[in-house]
């Protein structure tokens, strides 16, 4: 599984300053329905395409004199502040964009950033939170779908893998903690016929059963745990 650049962490207390925020929160309140040029369009999707290969540099340079408020071009800042380490900048880049019609991606920004420190109890609140707002969304699903892993709820983290798959069929990463999550609940009959009807080979099931032996350790914040789960 593929959760990328999950190696870094943030505690909620290492924010910048609250006049800053504050102002840039009221920036980007209210903003939603406001109508996107072209060039900005065009813009953003460049910028998408660019985290999407991951050239998170790239992408944060080309950001760096976006002033549209654009909820969609925060929550793509955000991504590749995350991606590169920029921690309390992508907090803050989630936390803003949890003011707008994409709350439900600043949520599960923050939450991604919270259990890479191992705070699973905070992660878990605002994973559900998410969930909550885009019950519809594959990926929010997926996540917290992990979170429940990290919980050792293996029943109820099916089916939320499940109900990812079921509205994004085929969804690789779904598909592997789906397996991933059979094995630790015991059920590696049932995972290695999933496994095998989904094209995954004989090799990489074998490294799906040596990662959730790693992932029983007690060890979760630890960055070779970490990594093996859904794109938190």
């Amino acid at each position: 599984m593929n959760i990328k650049s999950l190696m870094i962490c943030l505690a909620l207390s290492g924010l910048v300053g609250c006049a800053s925020t504050a102002n840039k929160q009221a920036s980007v309140v209210g903003v939603c329905n406001a109508p996107v040029s072209q060039e900005n369009g065009v813009k953003l999707d460049m910028v998408r395409q660019l985290i999407d290969g991951e050239q998170y540099y790239s992408a944060l340079a080309h950001l760096e004199n976006d002033n549209s408020n654009s909820p969609h071009a925060l929550w793509l800042r955000a991504e590749a502040q995350r991606k590169t380490g920029l921690l309390d900048e992508a907090y803050e880049s989630y936390r803003d964009l949890s003011l707008t019609c994409m709350t439900a991606y600043g949520h599960a920004g923050m939450a991604k950033i919270l259990a890479t420190r191992g705070n699973v109890p905070q992660a878990h609140q605002q994973m559900l939170t998410a969930r909550k707002l885009a019950p519809t969304d594959a990926d929010i699903r997926n996540d917290y779908g992990f979170i429940l892993l990290v919980h050792r709820e293996f029943k109820a983290a099916q089916r939320e893998f499940m109900t990812a798959l079921q509205l994004a069929p085929g969804h690789p990463v779904a598909t592997r903690n789906m397996v991933m999550s059979l094995i630790l609940d015991g059920d590696t009959r049932t995972a290695a016929r999933m496994a095998k009807n989904n094209g995954i080979p004989v090799e990489e099931f074998r490294e799906l059963i040596g990662k959730a032996n790693r992932f029983k350790q007690p060890a979760f914040a630890n960055s070779s745990s970490i990594k093996q789960g859904a794109p938190l």
